[in-house]
């Protein structure tokens, strides 16, 4: 199996971040927001489409 960059970046010793760089925060990415917005389109256009052939 292999690592993520993450996985290989933390379990590699890597540099430490400062108490105050709040730059690690920044970077990362909330998908659960993302994939609400996606499932929402997708019901949209999938009850959209069979009325727009009508």
């Amino acid at each position: 199996m292999a690592l993520s960059a993450h996985d290989a970046y933390s379990a590699g010793g890597g540099r430490r971040r400062r108490r105050g760089s709040r730059r690690g925060a920044l970077s990362e990415i909330n998908v659960t927001p993302l994939v609400d917005v996606m499932l929402v389109l997708l019901i949209v256009f999938m009850v959209s489409a069979p009325l727009l052939t009508v």
